[in-house]
């Protein structure tokens, strides 16, 4: 070998080497870092939390492919009652209501095969987990709040009082938990150290008895502080709560601030909003930050001032059903009616609510997903009483396709879609339906 060939040779393997071990001190320090390398857990993209997103806006940036078809199906075990989230690896974490074996489970996206699955104490059927971008999971049962790898091993734990609702991003590597008995803990997803002192907003919590009150929040009743999952708006760092104050007559929307005070994360009030007859279900905050969406015991849609908490305006919806919504960053927004109802459309123009478009032929059974491409994607009732995620045009509510969810009955909890336009349904008898592109089923 000439010499010229073999400097060029070791020169090679030199950078061969560095490289390699490049790699392996970066894999280092993600996997075990100790604090001094700043590597900050984020919401996953796609479907990662309650709502979709930090504003509960059940809205979808990516695009859902042409040929979307039944990938295949997965039993829970036991009724479903909360949505289920979508990781940045399309893995999928559902949790359902089961008399034995697990009540919360991972699925793998290409068969639905099952990555992890635990069996957690009451009260995690009422969660969604949230999901960072390392696929790993936070999710609460009574009395406790954890995080776990993406392998399915616990993180760390943190004891609360009551029974977490699903939690939130706040910031990089700070999430919020609110439980049903009214205590808000923001918490750092390193280590689980407090990121701002811990807030009670009842006197009446009782460390000693998680499941106190929990009965009355599936129908925000006032033993329930804190009945649904919380609205954040991450770049005002505001909270936006439905939330029953100890001894008053209905629930309110609470606006809570947790930026820094001195230097400090503090969480405090910076409006309440008594909402007539009370609140039903999640606060949704808009896009632009500006609005706060809630719905009212008697029967209205009412947006408020997200700055002031002052009413903009009132639309009279009828039976709230579900008391949930999805909006576009526009202002379009598919309110989520009784099982049954209708799906129609409604305009925020600012001052009023106007309707666009109602589709009465069409009996929804679920939270809408409207999505970056004008469509909104819900599940309906067939006419043999099964059940059809169905995609409508965002502009006048055309129907575009539908596709069927062989043995379905009853109602699903929402429609999720992961960063790669996949969409995944889940029955309340316990039954997830997984749909991809036909070129990517089967690979």
């Amino acid at each position: 070998m000439s010499r010229a060939v073999r400097g060029t040779v070791v020169r090679a393997v030199r950078t061969a080497g560095a490289v390699v071990t490049a790699a392996v001190a970066a894999a280092a320090l993600v996997s075990c870092s100790d604090g001094q390398v700043n590597v900050k857990s984020l919401a996953s993209p796609g479907w990662s939390s309650f709502g979709g997103n930090a504003g509960n806006t059940n809205f979808a940036y990516p695009d859902i492919p042409g040929d979307l078809a039944l990938s295949w199906t997965r039993p829970t075990g036991g009724p479903v009652t909360s949505p289920l989230t979508i990781s940045n690896q399309s893995n999928v974490s559902v949790t359902a209501n089961t008399a034995n074996g697990c009540n919360w489970m991972v699925l793998d996206q290409r068969a639905g095969r099952v990555n992890y699955c635990k069996r957690m104490r009451p009260g995690i059927e009422v969660q969604s987990p949230l999901i960072d971008q390392f696929d790993q999971t936070y999710v609460g049962e009574e009395t406790t709040f954890l995080a776990w790898t993406a392998g399915g091993a616990i993180r760390w734990r943190m004891p609360v009082i009551g029974v977490p609702t699903s939690a939130k991003f706040v910031a990089p590597s700070v999430v919020l938990v609110a439980t049903t008995q009214g205590q808000i803990l923001l918490l750092n997803t390193q280590d689980s150290t407090f990121a701002a002192p811990e807030v009670r907003l009842r006197a009446d919590a009782n460390p000693d008895n998680a499941m106190d009150g929990f009965g009355d929040c599936v129908t925000s009743g006032p033993r329930c502080g804190i009945p649904a999952p919380p609205a954040v708006d991450i770049n005002a760092e505001r909270i936006y709560l439905n939330f029953w104050p100890q001894g008053a007559i209905a629930s309110q929307i609470r606006a809570l601030d947790y930026g820094q005070v001195d230097g400090k994360r503090q969480v405090r009030e910076a409006w309440h909003a008594n909402i007539p007859g009370g609140v039903v279900g999640p606060a949704s905050v808009s896009a632009d930050g500006k609005t706060v969406y809630a719905f009212s015991r008697i029967g209205q849609l009412v947006a408020l001032h997200a700055d002031t908490g002052k009413t903009k305006w009132t639309f009279d919806y009828g039976d709230p059903g579900f008391a949930t919504l999805t909006a576009t960053p526009d202002g379009r927004i598919i309110p989520t009616g009784p099982l049954g109802g209708p799906l129609r459309m409604i305009a925020d123009r600012g001052d009023r609510a106007e309707q666009v478009w109602r589709r009465d032929d069409l009996k929804t059974t679920s939270l809408s997903t409207l999505t970056n491409a004008n469509t909104a994607w819900t599940v309906v009732r067939t006419d043999d009483d099964g059940l059809a995620l169905t995609e409508v045009s965002a502009a006048d509510g055309k129907t575009l396709r539908s596709l069927p969810l062989p043995d379905a009955k009853g109602f699903t909890t929402g429609v999720a879609v992961s960063p790669k336009g996949q969409v995944a349904v889940a029955t309340n008898i316990g039954k997830v339906y997984f749909f991809d592109s036909k070129s990517e089923i089967g690979r």
